[in-house]
């Protein structure tokens, strides 16, 4: 025989879902742009060999265009302050969201409990 969950345990069961969801999004966002990051610090680390004369080509649609080094460094610097930023963003973004889980995940099993009392179950950590 199974029994059908309280809609207010259901609705925080949903949320909780939810929340779960939008960190594991988050979560892959933030892993393209950590490999992005450590992608342009290899190049730099690359560049900062290389003399400042250096020929240097970028790829530029099918193309590869001619250019001169320090237009690519700061192009790259460029781009890796943006990411650094977003990347900070993410961090922020995730500490809230796994604040919420826990507390919600807290409301979740303090009714469980309410309503199953001689089971003891929960819900796991995210």
């Amino acid at each position: 025989m199974t029994e059908k969950l309280p809609p207010e345990l259901q609705t925080q069961l949903g949320k909780f879902q939810q929340l779960k969801d939008q960190l594991d999004k988050l979560l892959q966002e933030k892993a393209v742009v950590e490999g992005e990051l450590k992608e342009i610090n290899k190049v730099l680390e690359e560049l900062s060999s290389l003399p400042a004369d250096a020929t240097l080509y970028k790829i530029v649609g099918n193309i590869f265009v001619k250019t001169e080094k320090a237009k690519v460094e700061s192009e790259l610097n460029d781009r890796k302050d943006l990411l650094e930023l977003r990347s900070k963003a993410y961090q922020k973004q995730e500490g809230l969201l796994r604040k919420q889980l826990e507390d919600l995940q807290s409301k979740i099993n303090d009714m469980l409990s309410r309503y199953y009392p001689q089971s003891g179950g929960g819900v796991t950590k995210a």
